[in-house]
């Protein structure tokens, strides 16, 4: 599997959209995610091997820079990933202050 990891400074919801649009305008699909607060997101995909640079290079035009890793496949045989999104103004806890119950 695929590990691609971005930064993301932008708000979570914009950058979860922008990290989905880039997928699918590279030619591939989101097939899952994870949202762990508002300081990470994951995004599973897939998508065609020979369209992977096309992927960073979507992903690095919506502010999420990111880098192929050396093993990456250039075939046209679809390829599963994972694309880690950390955002640098989470805080990791989303905790509201409620009134007690009476």
């Amino acid at each position: 599997m695929l590990r691609l990891e971005a930064v993301a400074r932008d708000a979570f919801h914009a950058s979860v959209n922008a990290a989905s649009e880039a997928i699918a305008r590279a030619g591939g699909w989101v097939s899952g995610h994870s949202l762990l607060s508002d300081a990470m997101a994951v995004l599973q995909f897939e998508i065609p091997g020979d369209r992977l640079k096309e992927l960073v290079d979507e992903l690095g035009a919506r502010g999420l820079k990111t880098e192929l890793p050396l093993e990456a496949s250039d075939s046209p045989k679809e390829v599963a990933g994972r694309l880690t999104l950390f955002f640098a103004h989470g805080s990791g806890n989303l905790r509201r202050e409620v009134q007690p119950f009476q």
